[in-house]
């Protein structure tokens, strides 16, 4: 939910005081990561079952793909969507609570939102931008540099990706959410080296002519699985990202495609302050 550690001094303190009194101090791991159930599947597995996975076409110009390894806790869904048929942008929440995928789809054309950035939850439950949020030219919060290393962002021109130092100004942009890490660099080489822990992913990428958005339900992936599948070609079972950036996880991890004949919710475990939207475009 966000990036930014909460009061250590105040920990190191409450756990001093519980030793005093001879009580178990709680652990920092067991606090901040839920331990997957079952092992994570290696990247040859995954792929195997992406290769023998079928495309179905939502849409003209949308198509969805399921890799699925019921056995190893594992469902990843790819939505491809041509970029000369769809168009992003960056949404914030409709309530202070924050807003769930679904709330997301309430423009004309809009099909899919997937969560966005990082957020912070007060005491009383209300959400704001861990770092840059940009949503229709409007610089709703600054960015941070402990909000992501990444940044999406929509200008004049097509959407891009970025590191945060080489991100265009604010001013210069009708969208843009700060997150990450960068999961794949520019030309599609692994962007990330250490494993994490298995987890609930979000993730968007690029490719030529088209934006993907990546979800990894159930038991989830570690990041680094997940980069090496966003960066393995096409032909090999890959998603064949040129760039890829991770987006809010775990509970905040929730997608909806939404069309005439049907819908595939992948719900979440949370409300979230800000989403990323696609969109028909004129034809």
């Amino acid at each position: 939910m966000t990036s930014r550690p909460s009061h250590p001094r105040r920990r190191f303190a409450l756990v001093a005081a519980l030793i005093a009194m001879g009580v178990a101090a709680p652990s920092t791991s067991a606090q901040t990561t839920k331990p997957a159930e079952k092992p994570e599947p290696a990247l040859a597995l995954i792929l195997e079952s992406s290769r023998a996975a079928e495309d179905s076409e939502l849409l003209p110009g949308l198509d969805h793909r399921t890799i699925a390894l019921p056995a190893d806790g594992l469902a990843v869904h790819v939505f491809a969507f041509d970029t000369s048929r769809f168009g992003v942008r960056t949404v914030q929440q409709h309530e202070e609570t924050g807003s769930r995928a679904l709330d997301f789809l309430a423009g004309p054309g809009d099909v899919f939102a997937i969560n966005g950035g990082f957020f912070e939850r007060d005491d009383d439950g209300r959400l704001s931008p861990s770092g840059l949020l940009v949503v229709d030219g409007v610089t709703v919060a600054m960015e941070h540099e402990r909000a992501g290393s990444g940044v999406l962002h929509v200008g004049a021109g097509a959407a891009s990706i970025s590191y945060r130092a080489d991100a265009p100004a604010p001013r210069a942009l009708k969208s843009a959410v700060q997150v990450g890490p960068i999961l794949v660099d520019p030309g599609g080489k692994v962007g990330i080296r250490s494993q994490g822990v298995r987890d609930r992913r979000s993730a968007l990428c690029l490719r030529h002519g088209a934006i993907v958005a990546v979800v990894a339900d159930s038991d989830g992936l570690s990041l680094l699985r997940l980069a090496e599948l966003l960066a393995a070609p096409t032909g090999d079972g890959g998603v064949g990202c040129d760039i890829a950036i991770n987006l809010d996880g775990g509970p905040s991890t929730q997608a909806i495609w939404r069309g005439d004949t049907g819908e595939i919710v992948i719900p979440g475990g949370s409300t979230v302050q800000n989403a990323i939207v696609l969109s028909t475009l004129p034809q």
